[in-house]
């Protein structure tokens, strides 16, 4: 059992490094990714930068990485910190798919594909943040950055509709009108008091 113990904690260690580049590095692969010479969105006067998103679905130990992630979020149960985690996720997911997207049609399939695996991340941190708000606790900058975000995420989305063209306009109008209702759902709760 401790040798169990030891190898998950060593995984969990080595993976959170996420094996990447230091954050310059990867603010500088983001902007060539993006084909921008900014990694924020400029949205009503609003900066979000997404997190450098470590090892891509098409690598061989990404499911090291989706494992690391289960483990994480099973052993989280504040509902503000797992809100926060799952948009960590939701990011980085986000981000994968910028990167996959830019590296050409053959992968154009997986990014659409993990960009939607990372609103499932998106939706679980609005209904944690619910659940926190709920229980009185401070949800202000969590709401915030979910709003960001979720400008962020139809930003990167309406980019990949112009890009994919009809090949796939289908999901990413499914794509686009969730993270749109998303929103709503943010700024409804902002609201709330």
């Amino acid at each position: 059992m401790k040798k169990i113990f030891l190898a998950l904690s060593f995984i969990l260690i080595f993976f959170s490094l996420n094996l990447n580049k230091s954050f310059a590095q990867g603010e500088m692969v983001l902007k060539e990714a993006t084909g921008s010479s900014e990694t924020v969105s400029k949205n009503k006067d609003i900066e979000y930068t997404l997190p450098y998103p470590g090892i891509l679905p098409d690598s061989p130990l990404y499911f090291l990485k989706t494992a690391r992630d289960k483990i994480v979020s099973f052993l989280i149960s504040d509902p503000l910190k797992k809100a926060e985690f799952n948009l960590l996720a939701a990011d980085k997911r986000l981000n994968s798919g910028i990167f996959l997207f830019n590296k050409g049609k053959e992968k154009y399939k997986l990014a659409i594909s993990t960009v939607s695996k990372g609103e499932n991340y998106f939706e679980e941190a609005i209904i944690k943040t619910e659940e926190a708000k709920k229980k009185g606790l401070d949800t202000n900058d969590i709401l915030r950055r979910l709003s960001d975000s979720a400008y962020k995420h139809q930003e990167v989305i309406k980019s990949f509709e112009k890009t994919a063209g009809q090949d796939f306009k289908k999901e990413t109008v499914i794509l686009l009108k969730r993270t749109e209702n998303f929103k709503k759902l943010v700024d409804s709760l902002r609201l709330q008091k």
